[in-house]
């Protein structure tokens, strides 16, 4: 199980990465006006809380056989006999609700950044 959950952590961890990336060019391009960049920022991060929580809430209908975590888990080689798909989907829920989490207290710091800069002005 702590494979499947090491792999579920980084097939999430890959995309939020991805995001981030587009993210923060995002903000580094608004860089010039403060209060804009942190602003786009809580919403883009907020926006991506919300995907997570999406895939979170679809992830029990999806199809094993089509995620990411199949594929590194060998086309279900690497687990035991007769290991239950549901329990691989319900891994992924976990992961992805975990992460819409962060991506939630992330959204909330940038929006305080942004009151901060908004009351400094």
């Amino acid at each position: 199980m702590d494979r499947i959950e090491y792999l579920a952590d980084f097939t999430v961890k890959r995309g939020c990465a991805f995001a981030l990336l587009a993210i923060g060019t995002v903000m580094l391009g608004l860089s010039y006006d403060l209060m804009l960049c942190f602003k786009s920022g809580a919403i883009l991060q907020a926006l991506h809380g919300s995907v997570l929580g999406v895939f979170a809430y679809k992830a029990p209908t999806w199809n094993h056989r089509s995620t990411e975590l199949w594929t590194l888990l060998n086309k279900g080689a690497d687990l035991p006999p007769g290991y239950p798909p549901e329990l691989l989907l319900e891994v992924l829920r976990k992961t992805y609700t975990r992460y819409a989490e962060y991506s939630g207290v992330v959204a909330l710091l940038l929006s305080a950044a942004a009151a901060i800069v908004w009351i400094v002005r």
